[in-house]
């Protein structure tokens, strides 16, 4: 059909079309009658059904040829482009003929005319009488004036399909006998006709989104309950409440949320909700029992939250959890989507309360809904589709989910950081049991950065402990078995070797096992010890008088002073961490070095420092000797250890509310100290 024909506006149209037609002639006058009852029953057309592209298909058919010798309605698609719905005209063939039109010709937006120029203004065009030559001189070329000759125009209209303040699409009628002219009165009617379409189509449209928001609401496993929270009325409910309540739809609808609970719990109940309606809190969880018809009814976790729905709207959120099968339900669950309009604005409300990351992507891959959870896991770049996503994960093997299917959870590392992980599982949007939409996928990720950090800490543990505990049992087992031969071949002075190895290896073997079990009790954090006051002038020296045993090529030079202040601390760890330290220097130092210990008093605390001349560090790696298995490059080859020793010193000390350090000496070497607090009487 023609986009462009000059058009006549008209203003104060009559309401009654039947008196408009007076003066007309009878043919007239039943045009218009017919145009009344046409009206009236298309509305009960209309309001009939809620599948709104059949009935204004058939809407269509009937129009033509009691109304129009053609009709066609063109709705706007989510992009804003204008797409043909319905198509109908007294001669078939020239229904063929108007789509060739439509794909060879389609409309101009930088020229827009007819329905799209009355989608873009909102005004009506009349164009009562067309001449061919108009049709001439809008052609583009000869095979378009052909084409639109074979339409055959004599008379045309368009008007809006409008609801409030938003155009849907638009209505164009035309005539194609030279007898029939439309007039102001036929604008009128066919205003009133779109009118009843364009609300056809939103009613049709809201109880789609509607059915749309339960069938979401219904995938998630856990029970969920909306309601007012001044008459405490139930609005919505999906189908985990109905199954945990044993109720159906209809009776949990307009309930009291209250009466479901037990007597002591719906006391309770405004204690929970009154904060979350003074903003105090954000979240409200309690163990809350349901009154069950069956009256067995487990405990479950039930977490409230207030939202304020559009409009203005405030409505308590209560998700209810079995605690029995919270593990089951978290692997099942599948988180709610929706897309972006007016309705689905209730079900983004709930989901942003969820702490997992949760975006929901259309069919062709593009971000629909994504929570605050989500918009925080890549908060340097903004995705816009489940391929965005992707591009932030390095999957080399391609094991990522795909869209509409069920999948993972995998986990992948990050591309900006390889030490970061992200857990990644996708969830179909289903319409019933064991069918999927094929539209819509949840995809929910979570950071597993810090759980797999524990768990590669946990390995290398078990792994340092078992290499480090393998060279003292096999030397001690080793020269245990030997001695215990009765071999003339062996000489006192072989046998005193064998010996001073068996103990040297205990010792190391003991050390290892005191550094372990101090581990295994603080884990990753401080852990709490005894209390009392500690002589460190008395505790120094007999710890160093029993490490110059162990060590004879190494000079162990003592400064403390006879005064010190008494400070509170465990002895038993105190002598640990010297013992540690004290080794440490000696190891690294070798045979001929001199470790030197000095005790001094400071301000309200007692340092203790342990100082050698041997290899030392580098000044950029003072931050990290305390952490665990962490070893210099530049000592780790030149004596054997596991990393846990400076560790579990840190750790002690922190234990005991005391300081640590360490630091390259000038001129090699380096320093090892700690400072514990003076007892307060």
């Amino acid at each position: 059909m023609p986009e462009s024909i000059t058009p006549e506006r008209t203003v104060d149209l009559p309401v009654d079309l039947a008196d408009a037609a007076i003066g007309r002639g009878d043919r007239r006058y039943q045009e218009l009658a017919e145009n009344q009852r046409f009206l009236a029953e298309a509305g009960q057309v209309l309001a009939g059904s809620i599948q709104f592209d059949q009935t204004i298909r058939r809407v269509a058919d009937l129009a033509v040829p009691r109304i129009a010798d053609w009709c066609a309605v063109d709705l706007l698609d989510e992009r804003g482009e204008l797409r043909p719905l319905a198509i109908a005209h007294v001669d078939p063939a020239k229904v063929s003929l108007v789509r060739r039109l439509l794909e060879a010709y389609p409309p101009d937006p930088g020229q827009p005319s007819g329905s799209l120029q009355v989608v873009q203004t909102g005004e009506p065009i009349l164009a009562s009488d067309i001449p061919p030559e108009a049709l001439d001189s809008y052609a583009r070329d000869a095979a378009h004036a052909e084409l639109l000759r074979g339409l055959e125009l004599r008379s045309y209209m368009c008007v809006p399909l409008q609801t409030g303040d938003r155009i849907l699409g638009a209505l164009s009628l035309a005539l194609s006998t030279p007898e029939r002219r439309f007039g102001p009165e036929d604008l009128v009617f066919a205003e009133a006709l779109a009118s009843s379409a364009a609300a056809a189509i939103e009613n049709a449209r809201l109880f789609r989104e509607a059915d749309r928001f339960r069938l979401i609401l219904d995938s998630v496993v856990e029970a969920v309950i909306v309601f007012d929270p001044a008459g405490r009325r139930i609005d919505e409910v999906n189908r985990g409440a109905c199954d945990l309540l044993g109720r159906s739809r209809d009776e949990l609808i307009g309930a009291p949320f209250d009466g479901l609970l037990k007597t002591g719990d719906a006391d309770r109940l405004p204690g929970l909700i009154d904060p979350l309606l003074a903003a105090d809190r954000t979240v409200s969880t309690a163990m809350i029992e349901f009154a069950l018809p069956e009256g067995n009814t487990p405990p479950v976790e039930v977490t409230l939250q207030s939202v304020e729905l559009p409009g203005g709207q405030r409505r308590i959120i209560a998700i209810a959890r079995d605690i029995r099968e919270r593990i089951e339900a978290q692997i099942r669950l599948q988180r709610l989507a929706q897309e972006e309009h007016a309705r689905a604005a209730e079900l983004n409300a709930i989901i942003r309360a969820m702490g997992e990351a949760v975006v929901v992507c259309a069919a062709d891959g593009t971000i629909t809904l994504t929570n605050p959870a989500g918009e925080r896991l890549f908060p340097e770049v903004e995705e816009r589709s489940y391929a965005d996503i992707l591009d932030q994960l390095h999957d080399p093997d391609g094991i990522a989910p795909e869209l509409g299917a069920m999948g993972g959870p995998v986990e992948l590392p990050t591309r900006a950081d390889a030490d970061r992980w992200v857990e990644l599982a996708t969830y179909p949007v289903n319409v019933g049991i064991g069918q999927s939409t094929g539209e819509e996928t949840i995809v929910v990720m979570r950071d597993v950065t810090e759980a797999r950090h524990r768990e590669a800490v946990r390995e290398t543990f078990i792994g340092v402990l078992s290499h480090e505990l393998r060279t003292p049992v096999t030397t001690i087992f080793g020269g245990a078995k030997l001695l215990s031969r009765e071999v003339s071949s062996l000489d006192e002075e072989t046998k005193r070797g064998i010996f001073k190895d068996i103990h040297d290896e205990a010792e190391r073997l003991q050390r290892l096992v005191e550094d372990v079990v101090a581990l295994n009790r603080f884990g990753d954090a401080s852990g709490e010890v005894g209390w009392e006051p500690v002589l460190l002038q008395r505790l120094v020296p007999r710890v160093v008088e029993s490490e110059e045993g162990r060590w004879p090529g190494v000079t162990f030079d003592l400064k403390v002073g006879a005064t010190l202040p008494t400070v509170t601390a465990d002895p038993t760890y105190v002598e640990q961490v010297i013992r540690n330290l004290l080794s440490n220097a000696a190891k690294y130092g070798g045979s001929g070095s001199t470790v030197t210990i000095t005790a001094d008093a400071g301000d309200g605390e007692v340092l203790v420092r342990v100082l050698d001349n041997g290899p030392g560090f580098a000044a950029d790696e003072t931050g990290r000797l305390f952490e665990l298995f962490y070893r210099s490059p530049g000592t780790a080859g030149s004596a054997s250890g596991a990393g846990i020793g400076l560790f579990v010193c840190a750790r002690l000390i922190a234990a005991m509310g005391g300081r640590i350090w360490a630091a390259p000496r000038e001129g090699g070497g380096a320093e090892f100290g700690f400072a514990l607090a003076e007892l307060n009487e």
